[in-house]
């Protein structure tokens, strides 16, 4: 039975925020809620349909190139209408649109048209999305705002795949697809009903930043391109995660025995529940540390994570346990890494170029999934395991918070 003082203490937290920002964060969460199981998924579902790991990561390397072409256009457009309405819409459209061909696909031609639909609705949305927080957060601060929104994301990512899971053992695999469209459905009727409070808080915002405009930064932040690489890094990091993670349980590793796909399913889902509980406490502990403290916390346990991964590989007798190690540590990286990365960017860059900024931090999620699943996707269809992968990452992740460490900020 649910416990009445519980749910009254999760309103009270609930009211907390401005109108504007739980608008905001109930579009991010049904986003979310449609995309987890379809970016968790997808790579199973078209394993079980008998395409290559290769023609799997290819798929998203589309996604990714397409990706880069409609955030390019979508952050320009921000800078200069300052409007979230429009992409938002265009966007749940597309993935619409994308959902419909994925469902229909039995081929890899849908399969690459539908992935790179996917990718053109990504490019479109995120940029907007990241910025309507800080946009919409006021008072609320930009930090605590984004964790707000990352926790959202992660209730709704991990309902996303554990529906899809169930969907996937007793009704059929592919209905992930009608969920986001559903999800869709939603975030455009949510969009049309309060298209005038977005359109006023958004003038409100430009009116009480317009005279403070002179006085911030007009230059991009001295650290930009150590900052920038370390997110493209981390975003690849993401990219293994969802994508090249569950085909590594399913082939196994050098000793470690395979995994059956619906044990792999609940150990992904293991991964969302973890994150789930943890990502509202550790984004909010974060957003009272240092601007960067977030960037490097991510980037040592993506590290420690990446390195288990690689030492389970090679055992036969603990190489589950160490797998289930490794996960904790990845999603310490994610709860870490995700509220900071967007106030990190939007902080750093000139005050008339955050709307591209956003997309150039959109851009980094998209390079992540550019080279990650498809470099891994080879790597797995020749050795068989994903060891050296792991190892690899390792390595950068450790030598790039050692250079943060020493970087005065």
């Amino acid at each position: 039975m649910i416990n009445p003082s519980n749910l009254k203490a999760i309103n009270l937290w609930w009211i907390q925020f401005p109108n504007q920002l739980k608008l905001i964060t109930k579009i991010r969460f049904f986003a979310s809620f449609g995309a987890g199981g379809v970016l968790y998924l997808t790579s199973l579902i078209f394993n079980n349909i008998g395409l290559s790991a290769t023609e799997i990561g290819l798929g998203f390397t589309f996604s990714a190139i397409l990706g880069t072409i409609t955030r390019i256009i979508s952050g320009k457009y921000l800078n200069k209408n300052k409007n979230i309405v429009l992409p938002l819409l265009i966007s749940s459209f597309l993935s619409i649109i994308a959902s419909f061909l994925l469902f229909m696909a039995k081929d890899t031609f849908l399969y690459l048209f539908g992935q790179s639909l996917i990718g053109a609705a990504a490019g479109i949305y995120w940029p907007a999305a990241e910025i309507a927080v800080p946009y919409l957060c006021q008072p609320c601060s930009t930090p605590k705002a984004y964790a707000l929104v990352r926790t959202s994301e992660a209730i709704g990512v991990f309902l996303g795949v554990f529906l899809g899971s169930l969907l996937n053992l007793f009704v059929y695999f592919k209905f992930i697809y009608l969920n986001d469209i559903f999800c869709m459905i939603t975030i455009i009727f949510l969009i049309i009903k309060n298209k005038n409070i977005i359109e006023i808080t958004l003038r409100e915002y430009a009116s009480n930043n317009l005279i403070s405009s002179q006085s911030k930064q007009n230059k991009w932040h001295k650290n930009s391109k150590l900052i920038l690489s370390s997110i493209i890094l981390l975003t690849t990091c993401l990219a293994l995660i969802q994508v090249s993670l569950p085909l590594d349980f399913v082939k196994g590793g050098i000793y470690r025995e395979s995994i059956s796909k619906n044990f792999t399913s609940y150990i992904i889902s293991f991964q969302l529940i973890l994150l789930l509980f943890i990502q509202w406490p550790i984004g909010n502990w974060i957003s009272n540390k240092d601007r960067f403290f977030g960037l490097q916390f991510s980037l040592i346990n993506f590290s420690i994570g990446s390195l288990l991964l690689f030492t389970s590989s090679y055992s036969k007798e603990f190489g589950l346990v160490l797998m289930f190690i490794a996960i904790i540590f990845c999603s310490l990286g994610i709860s870490s890494f995700l509220p900071t990365s967007s106030d990190i960017v939007f902080k750093i860059a000139p005050n008339n170029q955050k709307g591209l900024a956003l997309a150039l931090l959109s851009q980094c999620f998209a390079l992540g999934y550019f080279s990650g699943p498809l470099i891994s996707g080879r790597v797995l269809d020749i050795y068989g395991n994903a060891s050296l992968i792991w190892l690899n990452i390792s390595i950068l992740c450790f030598l790039l918070a050692t250079l943060i460490f020493k970087k005065k900020f």
